[in-house]
């Protein structure tokens, strides 16, 4: 898995606090209301004046000089009791719409910060909260950020909150992931089901905290800032797998070289681009080396997919494909993907063209998706177009047909995958891949058949 890009906020300061000591419980339930000039000035952790303004897709920070609210907010915004004007922000997140996240610091010197969603000034959502140092003293709120973290196509928040013990001050993140668009249970790391903290939502999807990966972040010194934290999802799968006893990607990658004589071997047909590479199709941590070739006078392509399984093994993966006919022509630079969300998990539905030459006149073109789950890959057929060029002067006559052999336009053809998979509500996304001629492996040692490998895996990314 690859994460590419990153748009963050990341405002530093030190945050002291005095009053009567309530429990946060109290907090969220007791807000008092008012309302504060946003023209008012700031000052930064370093005292050298008010922090900087960065735009993240609709967000809005109400701390700067100069600031109005923008994104069609009012001049004035709704403050609550604790509430940490530099670090609390309106915002769009999925299935929430526009909100106002708030960061609540805590009534008295050694309770824990709240943080909220509000709505026409009232809570909507009250995130879900552990407290992870012992022995120390909350000082203040470094940084919020509005991601999809742990790319599942939903944006996810996160907070770095500062502690102090006396002598020195680190931040310890808050991950907060957004569940899924139909709300339904999925864990990233079922085998870290107790770390996972949940939060309850009554008036839209809930988000949890996943303590393990927090856990990671400081262990890995990734916590000064939201930047250094940004692209460290796929790292955190690799160790979480390895800590539940399943292999890293590196190994798996390693395998997979180990292994290129039983997968690389030489073809007697279709020929003409004969093909491989390695990427991320599922989400279960286990990368998918494909080999395709590709060639003929009807350009017929034929496909296997491998992965490697729990016990170091390659495994050859089943496929619906029949074996006579030609398979989806996958050597390319880009697909788009569709995301679906269920209580299995995350599915990817890559979308595949096949152009078959029947004869000199007539040609079919095939539109489908591929999905790989448990271990299976199922290629969903979605629409067909038939061209054939008639009479002396070759005239073009096109029909096209969706999978149940309704008529299609053109241009309702080369829509139907968007217009398909579009109307059940799936995420929309863009694959890239990196495909290395088999023959260049001829010749090489294991170690740089690895590295090979690695740099075809490195060439992918979804988003």
């Amino acid at each position: 898995m690859k994460i590419r890009g990153i748009i963050f906020l990341t405002i530093f300061f030190i945050f002291c606090i005095n009053g009567c000591g309530k429990k946060e419980e109290g907090i969220a339930r007791g807000l008092q209301w008012e309302k504060v000039d946003t023209e008012a000035e700031s000052e930064s952790a370093d005292g050298e004046g008010i922090p900087e303004h960065v735009d993240n897709e609709g967000l809005v920070n109400f701390g700067g000089e100069g600031e109005n609210g923008g994104d069609g907010a009012e001049e004035s915004v709704p403050f609550v009791e604790g509430m940490i004007k530099d670090q609390s922000f309106e915002t769009e997140l999925d299935d929430w719409g526009k909100v106002f996240f708030t960061s609540i610091a805590p009534t008295d010197g050694s309770g824990e910060p709240v943080f909220a969603l509000l709505k026409n000034e009232d809570i909507v959502y009250t995130f879900p909260d552990a407290k992870t140092s012992t022995e120390s003293k909350f000082t203040g709120v470094s940084a919020v950020a509005f991601r999809d973290y742990n790319q599942d196509g939903k944006k996810d928040v996160i907070v770095l909150v500062t502690y102090s013990d006396g002598g020195h001050e680190w931040n310890e993140p808050r991950v907060f992931l957004q569940e899924n668009s139909d709300n339904m249970f999925y864990i990233d790391h079922p085998g870290l089901k107790s770390r996972r903290v949940e939060g309850e939502a009554e008036n839209g999807p809930s988000f949890y905290r996943d303590t393990f990966l927090e856990e990671y972040l400081m262990a890995q010194s990734l916590t000064d800032s939201v930047a250094l934290l940004a692209e460290s999802w796929a790292d955190y799968v690799d160790y979480a797998d390895a800590s539940l006893g399943m292999l890293s990607t590196e190994r798996q990658i390693e395998l997979f070289a180990l292994n290129r004589a039983v997968w690389a071997k030489e073809v007697e047909y279709a020929d003409d681009r004969y093909c491989f590479t390695i990427a991320g199709l599922t989400n279960d941590g286990r990368p998918t080396l494909i080999v395709s070739n590709q060639g003929g006078t009807g350009c017929y392509t034929y496909s296997e997919f491998y992965k490697i399984d729990k016990n170091g093994e390659l495994k050859k993966l089943e496929t619906s494909f029949q074996e006579t006919d030609s398979q989806p022509d996958i050597i390319k630079e880009s697909m788009t993907v569709y995301s679906s969300f269920s209580a299995g998990g995350i599915k990817n539905h890559f979308i595949v063209y096949d152009a078959l030459k029947d004869s000199p006149s007539k040609y079919l073109y095939r539109v489908s998706s591929l999905n790989i789950s448990d271990d299976f890959v199922m290629e969903t057929p979605l629409a067909s177009q038939r061209v054939v060029y008639e009479g002396e002067d070759y005239a073009v006559r096109t029909t096209s047909e969706d999978c149940n052999g309704n008529t299609l336009t053109e241009e309702e053809y080369t829509a139907f995958p968007d217009s398909y998979y579009g109307s059940m509500g799936l995420t929309k996304k863009k694959a890239v891949f990196k495909w290395m001629d088999v023959e260049s492996l001829k010749g090489m040692s294991d170690k740089e058949a690895q590295e090979a490998l690695n740099q075809v895996y490195e060439g992918f990314s979804m988003e």
